[in-house]
Formats: C-alpha cells, structure tokens, sequence
C-alpha cells in the first residue's frame, strides 16, 4: 500500500473513532498519480457511537442535568468525574436549593447556607443513570440526522434522533459497575426511550466538531391524545456537556 493510500486509511480510522482531525470527504492524493479516493464519513450511528466514547475517554466535563420528574422538574450542574464516577453538583428542586456531593456509591448534601453536610442516597440523584447514558452506544437504533444546524449553548449543532434497546447496551457493557448504571437509567427513563443527541456541526470550531453537546433520553410517546404538546415527559432526562477534560477533584466532605 502507497503511503497516501495508508494516510487515508488512517484518517478514516480517526474520524470514526475519535471524531476529530479529518472530516468525512477528505481526500488524498495517491503516489502513483491515480485519482485521490474520498474517506467515506460515518454514519449516524457512528458518528453518535464515536461521539459518547470520546467523552467517555476524556474522563470528565461540566455536566448540567436536566430531570422532568412526576413531582417536578430538577436540575444540577458541576463537574463530573465518569469513572469512578464523582461529582460536586449545584442542585435545585423547585425553589430550593442543595449542594450535593457524589464520590462513586456514596452521596451527601448540604441544603441553603448550611455548612452541614449529610449523608444521601445515590438512588435519589440521577447520577449513575448520567454515567449510564454514555455507555449505551451498543443499544442505539433507527439513528437519523436531521438537515441543518441547531445552537447548543453558542455551538453550531447537527441534530441526531432515535432509539436506545438499554438491555443491549448492558450486555455490550465493559463491566458490571457500567451494567448498574445502565440499570439505574432503564428504571428512570425507560428500557427503550427515544433519544435526541447534538453533536458539533462539521462548521463548528475545531474543537467543538463531532463533540457530543447534549444528549437527552426520554420514555417512548404515550398515546395520541394523552400528552400536552411541549409538555415536560416525566422521566426524561437531559445532560449538557462542557469542558471535556478538565480536570476533577473530589473529597469527602
């Protein structure tokens, strides 16, 4: 194989497994003189497959949680570690609001002015279904993109939608901790919700193309009729992402 030839081979590998340096279309010129070949872009599924594994190998980001609930909306913002998981979040429960802490299965929580933290369950934060929602690649389904762009906090987005089968993502999970979490997010949202991902439009800057943005899962529609166009879905969850990388240290309080 010409050198060219090998430049473009690996090119293409990069873009379906990190989403970064050459975009699909590129081209290279191949040494004998015949016609430079075009490196196919990834699908859709790839594209948000690759996406949510990027994240996962950047370790960490800012993370702004959006849950619609039965008894009302939530939301927390903090950094986050993915593995161990971490997390130092901002919380607010309608009016009120708490300062949680999360270091892998153990959680406390500080509410108002308080400096008093005390001991939480992790069952009542979402915060191993946010770890699950990046390891769910194995499961997704019926992945489209939509035509155009959409703005994601300042960032150029293409829109992708479809399904997510969350059992096989737990039988493609790398390890039990991973399958818990995968767990935790089928009991919050459903077994097979429908999701909406953004990831940076190939116009974005360079370090924002192909960056997972925001990912939402949300139960599958219920029956015509019976929910409020624009309503909040109860189950639906929403995770902005910013920052990959940076860097995230916890302690117990």
């Amino acid at each position: 194989m010409s050198r060219g030839r090998r430049a473009a081979a690996a090119c293409g590998a990069l873009v379906l497994l990190a989403l970064a340096g050459c975009t699909g279309g590129a081209q290279e010129p191949a040494a004998d003189g015949a016609p430079p070949a075009a490196v196919a872009a990834p699908s859709a599924q790839d594209a948000v497959a690759a996406a949510g594994t990027a994240l996962v190998d950047a370790g960490s980001a800012r993370v702004d949680v959006e849950l619609d609930s039965v008894t009302g909306p939530m939301r927390a913002s903090g950094p986050a570690r993915f593995t161990p998981f971490a997390a130092d979040l901002t919380v607010a429960l309608g009016t009120r609001g708490a300062q949680v802490r999360v270091l892998d299965d153990r959680a406390w929580v500080r509410f108002g002015g308080s400096d008093r933290w005390q001991p939480l369950s992790t069952g009542l934060v979402p915060v191993g279904a946010v770890g699950g929602m990046l390891h769910a690649a194995p499961g997704l389904r019926d992945v489209v993109a939509a035509p155009g762009t959409t703005d994601v906090d300042g960032v150029a987005a293409t829109t992708y939608t479809g399904s997510v089968d969350l059992a096989a993502a737990r039988a493609g999970a790398p390890d039990p901790a991973v399958g818990t979490r995968l767990d935790e997010l089928a009991g919050l949202v459903s077994p097979t919700p429908r999701f909406t991902a953004w990831l940076g439009a190939p116009d974005a800057a360079p370090a924002d193309r192909g960056r997972l943005l925001r990912l939402r899962l949300e139960p599958q529609a219920p029956a015509t009729g019976t929910q409020t166009a624009g309503a909040a879905v109860p189950g639906a969850v929403t995770v902005s992402f910013a920052d990959p990388g940076l860097p995230v240290e916890i302690t117990a309080p």
